[in-house]
């Protein structure tokens, strides 16, 4: 439910929602995401990149769906989870470019991904994550309760996926294999991806827990960048970057896996709490 707080702050909050979509689109347009992005789906017009298909669909993910998407949600309503997220994926950045020695990447993580969430009173008022054991409404009495289990399980698996996913990346793709845009590889960006996928959707299970306005949309950006890298992953298995057939069909069962338990577990939260003060 939305306070009047909170209201308040969204209607006051017109020029930092006008930057937002400012932000999200520069990331899609001038940042190449939504050209990275059909360098898979008409190859024929990007012949040059046809050996990095897979690469550059991560990177056009990663720019046109799971950062922009939040920014996009929270310029059309305000909501408490769109910062969380974004940070939580400008981190997943950082630690994949770290351990790839590619500090263009961490520039990037840091600067301007974590930057997308700078804007006055989008953290105003501040998130509510309700935290503490000893409240019976407490997000962690929440998620540790068994209708969560599910939800919680495919998450952390698809947190350890990831990691492997992104280890494999960035002890087996190289320089000369690889990609450069903007002195940027693509490598190092597919490892954030990777991360970021999983625990963005982990961000959205914690908004669901805590009731968040607009949470059931948190989780669409991952699940859908889970089905779609996937699905290029088994159209193009032995491509840089690419986990294979099976690692595309985990992919996409894991999306969709995770979209689903989302969803029907805060159907089912919702269901037993008004049950419980009716």
């Amino acid at each position: 439910m939305v306070t009047e707080a909170e209201t308040v702050a969204a209607d006051r909050a017109a020029g930092s929602r006008v930057g937002a979509a400012g932000v999200a689109l520069f990331w899609a347009a001038p940042f190449f995401g939504i050209i990275d992005l059909m360098v898979a789906i008409t190859p024929s017009v990007f012949p040059e990149f046809t050996d990095y298909m897979v690469l550059e669909t991560s990177w056009g993910l990663l720019f046109t769906c799971l950062i922009p998407m939040p920014l996009l949600a929270w310029a059309v309503r305000p909501v408490g989870w769109v910062g969380p997220q974004v940070l939580a994926i400008a981190g997943c950045l950082l630690v994949a470019g770290v351990a790839g020695l590619a500090l263009g990447q961490v520039f990037v993580a840091v600067i301007m991904v974590a930057g997308s969430v700078s804007f006055p009173r989008m953290w105003r008022p501040p998130p509510r994550w309700a935290v503490p054991r000893s409240d019976p409404s407490s997000a962690w009495r929440a998620v540790t309760a068994p209708l969560f289990w599910p939800v919680g399980a495919a998450v952390f698996a698809g947190v350890g996926m990831a990691a492997v996913h992104a280890w494999r990346v960035l002890d087996g793709v190289s320089n000369a294999e690889d990609d450069n845009t903007w002195g940027l590889m693509h490598g190092p960006m597919q490892a954030g991806f990777a991360l970021a996928v999983p625990v963005a959707a982990g961000v959205a299970v914690l908004a669901m827990a805590n009731a968040l306005a607009g949470w059931w949309f948190a989780v669409i950006p991952p699940a859908v960048s889970a089905v779609w890298f996937g699905a290029v992953s088994v159209r193009y298995p032995d491509l840089v970057g690419s986990p294979g057939e099976v690692g595309g069909l985990l992919a996409i069962c894991w999306g969709g896996s995770v979209a689903a338990l989302t969803f029907g577990t805060g159907w089912l939260r919702r269901r037993r709490a008004s049950a419980a003060t009716s």
